[in-house]
């Protein structure tokens, strides 16, 4: 599941607010999507795609360390309210996907649903909400305690969001969403690590994230939107903290100044 997002969105019926004018509609016919995809960027996205795991896989793996779930350092949903621009509310919709995640691999699913209803209101804000129809809110419904089957409608909704952000000329917002979402869960791994006596297999898998960072950032530098542009330049410490590893020996140093760094990143995000 290398394309998702891992964000599970929770939305009403769509109901009709009325038919267009022919005026109206001849004018959204005129006016073309200008698509953000060049080449360059189609292969970077492949690049991420290959290399990044989605926040369900990283909340998987954080899981396997043996490590338990701490709802104090998932994102207050009170924050919710917070996002104005399409470009926060992107980013806090991959950090709300990455909470959902990790809520659901731990099978809290009064928490997952705090998470949905984040995520619906951050979607419907972006005007992505339509995209699903009810059949997808059945299905949410039906399996709201069924980890797997939600894993299922997880990558559907994940292909529905995609489509419809590179069809109206917005995939920078797809890439925003891939970055809350991989921030969260490197965040949530590293809140998690004893400082005291850290878990090996832990530190192993932050350390396995150089590859997925260098692959996030080739692909931010492309884009010329300036809250993509802020957010690669927020960034610019944690990379610099990765360009200490050393992946055949864990440092626990190094591996504490990452922590520091996504904790400063992260805190950016969310205010």
């Amino acid at each position: 599941m290398k394309k998702q997002f891992a964000i599970l969105f929770f939305s009403g019926l769509l109901i009709a607010c009325g038919g267009e004018s022919t005026k109206e509609k001849a004018i959204a016919v005129e006016v073309p999507v200008v698509s953000e995809l060049t080449p360059e960027r189609v292969e970077k996205v492949q690049e991420v795609f290959s290399t990044i795991p989605s926040p369900m896989e990283t909340a998987d793996l954080f899981y396997g360390s043996g490590i338990e779930y701490v709802v104090e350092i998932t994102n207050p949903s009170e924050n919710v309210n917070s996002y104005v621009t399409n470009g926060q509310k992107a980013l806090n919709l991959g950090v709300y996907g990455a909470d959902l995640s990790y809520a659901n691999v731990f099978d809290q699913s009064q928490e997952s649903m705090i998470y949905i209803n984040c995520s619906k209101k951050l979607s419907d804000g972006l005007d992505v909400s339509s995209a699903f129809d009810v059949a997808m809110i059945e299905r949410i419904e039906e399996s709201v305690n069924n980890r797997d089957s939600l894993m299922v409608i997880i990558d559907d909704a994940f292909k529905v969001i995609e489509a419809h952000l590179n069809e109206t000329g917005q995939d920078h917002l797809s890439a925003l969403i891939m970055t809350g979402g991989w921030i969260e869960g490197l965040y949530l791994g590293t809140r998690t690590l004893d400082k005291e006596n850290p878990d090996a297999e832990l530190m192993k898998r932050i350390v396995a994230q150089k590859s997925s960072l260098t692959s996030l950032m080739d692909l931010l530098i492309t884009y010329d939107n300036s809250e993509v542009i802020a957010v690669e330049q927020k960034m610019k410490p944690l990379q610099n903290a990765y360009s200490k590893v050393d992946e055949k020996e864990t440092n626990q140093e190094v591996i504490f100044e990452i922590a520091e760094a996504v904790n400063q990143i992260r805190a950016k995000i969310i205010r």
